[in-house]
């Protein structure tokens, strides 16, 4: 069961992208791009449900469906569905754009280009979270940074350009050093007896992990967690984030903000899984309080007078980040269950967030800030997808994000970072205010009806369903849920 799972996970994702470069006619890709996300979607529900062992590895071991899988397949696959139904729109709105345009040599958007790469992004993300094997992983990471430098750049604007070398270099940088790691990891596996096939799987590292040098492994911990936090977003390799989800196509800021960022920090878990084992659990731990506290404070001095919306939405990711990144390192069951919660609240929330903000950025041709008003009032489904997202990140009840960050800071009393629990809601406090002054701005007011026409076109449904995912995530998730705590257990040292 769990070896037809994930061909089907990992097979569809590549079939629809050879489709969509493959096929001409542009509705039948979207439909199989969202089909193939809905599969995703299916896949991570029916692991979560079956009786099938969730620790088990198949292929020789270089792929397992675990707990942590299955959560991370529910995030790819709904935030995918999502980003991929709101791409349809976004699409329209460029091509029409570009009809009127008064530069008869821009080209115009090539949806075969687009679909192909949203697909291939998504396999990556796949691969990457179903991984046994930390060599696999570290492709599967690096295939997403190829896959999302032309979607960054897909406008083909000098600043979406920039940014996309921008986010290529430092990204790039980032994965060189998680590769040295990688590297050392093989070698003290090797030097300790395990053969060259299994010196890189990650149930074979857990098992034997008596037998690793802890210098060698020390060493490697330290340039993983560094080179895939890079890709996490996470201070000191941030910068890239704000300057790539500020001219990435909106669904696209979606998937990687809502995604991409959490698929990287599952491997930062992975990487603590065998790390607490060998070298025990303060080391690992006090690099994720470091780097988690760090991005917090760093995001939230930046929001405080942040005036472009989409890159308000980038430097709140790298807060929530260095919040799930603080919260791994309590290193206490409840901690790490209430942070998967909040990796997957987060995900719909910030989707919705930036699917709500693209259709602003369509309607009235800015990013900025103080030149949107009347949200509400004239493009009112587009005003309520704002404001639901809103309080699904700041942590409003009934929303999960209440939940799970109430009890990351609970699970803190257990162990001895308590001051950074405390420092990290401070900067909670400090990025919700500014979150809500802003985007107050945005949805109140008069505003101006010719720019907020065409807001609202097509988006009613998307901001109903991401208001009745994120409901019932607040109502029927919890810290505590069995899913979670499994998958939470799983995850080798924990106190």
């Amino acid at each position: 069961m769990s070896q037809l799972l994930i061909s089907v996970a990992l097979l569809a994702p590549v079939v629809a992208s050879l489709l969509s470069f493959s096929l001409k006619k542009a509705k039948v890709t979207e439909t199989i791009s969202i089909i193939t996300s809905l599969i995703l979607l299916a896949i991570s529900i029916l692991g979560m449900t079956s009786i099938l062992d969730p620790g088990r590895v198949v292929f020789d071991g270089l792929l397992r469906l675990d707990r942590l899988a299955q959560i991370m397949l529910l995030v790819i696959g709904s935030v995918s569905t999502l980003a991929g139904w709101a791409s349809i729109s976004y699409l329209d709105s460029m091509e029409l754009s570009h009809k009127f345009s008064t530069n008869p040599q821009a080209p115009p958007p090539n949806r075969r280009t687009y679909w192909a790469l949203f697909n291939i992004f998504s396999f990556a993300m796949v691969l990457a979270v179903l991984s046994n094997n930390l060599g696999i992983t570290w492709v599967a990471i690096e295939a997403t940074t190829i896959a999302t430098t032309f979607l960054v750049g897909f406008k083909r604007t000098p600043l979406s350009l920039e940014a996309a070398w921008k986010y290529a270099m430092i990204c790039s940088f980032g994965i060189a050093i998680a590769l040295l790691g990688v590297s050392i990891v093989y070698f003290a596996a090797t030097h300790s007896g395990l053969s060259g096939s299994q010196a890189l799987q990650i149930n074979v590292l857990t098992t034997h992990y008596r037998l690793l040098d802890h210098s060698a492994m020390r060493l490697a911990v330290g340039l993983m967690i560094l080179g895939f936090g890079a890709k996490a977003g996470l201070v000191p390799f941030h910068s890239w984030l704000p300057d790539a989800h500020s001219q990435a196509p909106a669904p696209i800021s979606a998937l990687m903000s809502g995604v991409l960022i959490s698929v990287a920090f599952s491997v930062i878990l992975r990487v603590v899984a065998i790390s607490n084992l060998v070298l025990g659990s303060s080391y690992a731990h006090t690099y994720l309080a470091v780097m988690g506290l760090a991005s917090m404070a760093v995001a939230s001095l930046l929001l405080i007078n942040q005036r472009d919306y989409k890159r308000m939405l980038a430097q709140s990711s790298i807060e929530q980040i260095g919040f799930v990144a603080v919260a791994a390192s309590f290193g206490t069951q409840l901690a790490i269950a209430a942070l998967l919660l909040h990796v997957v609240v987060h995900g719909i929330g910030k989707s919705l967030a930036f699917i709500s903000v693209g259709r602003v950025e369509s309607g009235f041709h800015t990013t900025e800030i103080s030149k949107v008003k009347g949200l509400l009032k004239n493009s009112p489904s587009v005003g309520f997808g704002l404001i639901v997202a809103l309080s699904v990140l700041v942590g409003l009840p009934p929303f999960g994000l209440f939940w799970s960050e109430t009890a990351v800071i609970t699970s803190a009393s257990r162990t001895h970072f308590v001051l950074i629990a405390a420092g990290a809601i401070v900067f909670i406090l400090i990025s919700s205010v500014a979150l809500v002054r802003s985007v107050l701005k945005m949805t109140l007011g008069p505003g101006d009806l010719n720019s907020a026409i065409a807001v609202s076109r097509g988006f009613s449904p998307i901001a109903v369903a991401g208001f009745m995912a994120s409901i019932l995530l607040g109502i029927l998730a919890s810290p505590t849920n069995g899913l979670l705590m499994s998958a939470a257990h799983s995850i080798a040292g924990l106190r």
